[in-house]
């Protein structure tokens, strides 16, 4: 910790010869303490000189009311942290280590404003405090001020521009705002000063994915399998890297997500007509639901027992190593279909919800999921629920469904009932009620990647920043022919892009009732 070197005698700012010998020593004692990690034995010291001198003088105090603070947050005591740390900065207000230590407790806590209010007066006072632009960059980019963010990691280069994270942060912030190019052009940066760094290079990847560079980002983004915080799986055996697949046996495994299992277990069928006998290691909750995809020769939840096998790869590796492009989508949708006794049983249960006079449109929405700021405020949809002719359905499970109870008398929205996909297996009801859907309109869950599979009309309403699957411009996927893309035009601004989501859905139900009329007129 960069504090420790600031715990030494010298840090009380005067001669040593001031205080007593005794005195002296506790303090270096508690200094030892600390750099050795000993940060509770280093606080107990500190403490106790706080308590036997009340009358030592304000700088000094201070410095041990700061020291007390550096310890106690050092030792994962944080609340107990806070006192002693803003003590010493009532007594001596540029105390730049009590300040930097507050403002990363505020910021651990989430308390981004008091945080940032904290690092903006750090850096006021020494921009060269070690990490404090590249602290405050990165609050600008929490609370969504990707201008000041940019200006503020620049300024970071000028004082350290060796620095490969202040490169890799700055192609975030150009990411963000999206400046494409230029991010690309920092994390190339960032890796040519750390050279090979798995974190940067996954960066880099969907930098470019997200410009559809497929080509190069696939390759980069192999930089995710290296990360340190990526879950591995140690698999055994031969990793496939392109050897024949005639006659051999492939492990696929799953990687992150739900809706990355549906989305790229179409490579199966590209795996099949390469020769191989394809196997796919999926999450538990997803085996019923996967069971219909094709081209698999075994499907096997996490956990159980695997046959013998050639070679083994991580399902998203699967772009790279096919060589998709935007161009080369495998395509075959749908490939994912819900159970026909299911969809059968809930068209029954749908229709006598609707008392048998079917809307002109059934939409079924999800508003929720669980990644920052991809979330359509449920209220979004009260001017939909009203058209004449829409009845809308809710597919949420588990997260937002609290967003229900609080606008159930504002937002028209049909609940399924508490079996709704209640059981072990995730997602068989939602397919087979998206079956019976006219379209689905959901935020970026899983959801949209199982309506896509199953070649619903799906509408996806992105945020600004989206996922970098969806690309930066695109209103279509290359991965689902029967989906629309709906875009923010502006970051959080959720009402003005469902407006225009509300307004497709009335100019669909007028066609449709209009459709509707000349049949019957026929």
């Amino acid at each position: 910790m960069r504090a420790a070197g600031h715990l030494r005698g010298q840090a009380l700012g005067v001669a040593i010869s001031e205080f007593s010998p005794a005195f002296v020593q506790a303090y270096n004692t508690g200094a030892a303490l600390f750099q050795a990690g000993r940060f509770d034995e280093a606080a107990t010291v500190y403490r106790r000189l706080i308590d036997e001198s009340p009358e030592i003088a304000t700088p000094h105090a201070a410095t041990l009311h700061g020291a007390l603070g550096l310890c106690l947050r050092a030792a994962g005591r944080p609340d107990e942290a806070l006192e002693p740390l803003r003590q010493a900065l009532r007594l001596k207000p540029d105390h730049l280590d009590a300040l930097n230590a507050l403002g990363g407790i505020l910021l651990d806590r989430r308390h981004l404003e008091h945080a940032l209010i904290a690092f903006r007066e750090l850096v006021r006072l020494k921009p060269g405090y070690p990490g404090a632009l590249l602290t405050l960059g990165n609050l600008f980019m929490f609370t969504g001020d990707g201008g000041r963010a940019s200006a503020v990691y620049r300024l970071a280069l000028v004082v350290e521009p060796d620095m490969a994270v202040n490169y890799n942060n700055l192609g975030a912030v150009s990411l963000s705002l999206g400046r494409l190019a230029e991010a690309a052009l920092n994390y190339r940066r960032a890796l040519a000063i750390d050279v090979g760094k798995p974190e940067y290079r996954k960066n880099l990847g969907t930098c470019l994915l997200m410009a559809g560079d497929y080509a190069d980002g696939t390759v980069a983004y192999e930089g995710r399998l290296e990360q340190g915080v990526w879950r591995k799986r140690n698999m055994p055996g031969v990793l496939w890297q392109g050897q024949p697949l005639a006659g051999k046996t492939l492990l696929v495994h799953f990687e992150q997500g739900l809706g990355d299992s549906f989305q790229y277990i179409r490579y199966a069928g590209v795996l099949k007509r390469m020769g191989a006998r394809v196997l796919y290691e999926c999450q538990p909750a997803l085996k019923r639901v996967l069971s219909a995809a094709p081209d698999l020769d075994g499907l096997f939840a996490f956990g159980e027992p695997l046959p013998a096998y050639d070679y083994h790869i991580s399902l998203m590796s699967l772009m790279h190593r096919l060589g998709t492009t935007p161009d080369s989508v495998p395509g075959g949708v749908p490939y994912l279909r819900a159970e026909p006794q299911l969809e059968a049983g809930w068209a029954e249960r749908l229709d006598r919800l609707e008392g048998g006079k079917r809307p002109s449109l059934r939409i079924g929405i999800n508003w929720h999921g669980n990644e920052t700021g991809k979330s359509i405020p449920l209220e979004c949809f009260e001017a939909m629920g009203k058209l004449p002719g829409v009845r809308l359905y809710s597919l949420q499970k588990v997260s937002g469904l609290d967003h229900l109870e609080r606008l159930r008398d504002r937002v028209a929205v049909t609940e399924l009932g508490a079996d709704f996909d209640a059981g072990p297996d995730a997602f068989l009801d939602t397919a087979a009620v998206m079956a019976n859907m006219d379209l689905i309109v959901t935020c970026d869950t899983s959801v949209c990647h199982l309506a896509g599979a199953m070649g619903r009309p799906t509408w996806v309403v992105l945020k600004w920043f989206a996922d970098w699957r969806w690309m930066r411009d695109r209103l279509d996927s290359p991965w689902y022919p029967t989906m629309r893309l709906f875009r923010q035009a502006s970051p959080n601004d959720w009402a003005e892009v469902m407006a225009r989501v509300t307004a497709e859905v009335a100019a669909e139900t007028g066609t449709r009732h209009g459709a509707l009329a000349g049949e019957a007129g026929r």
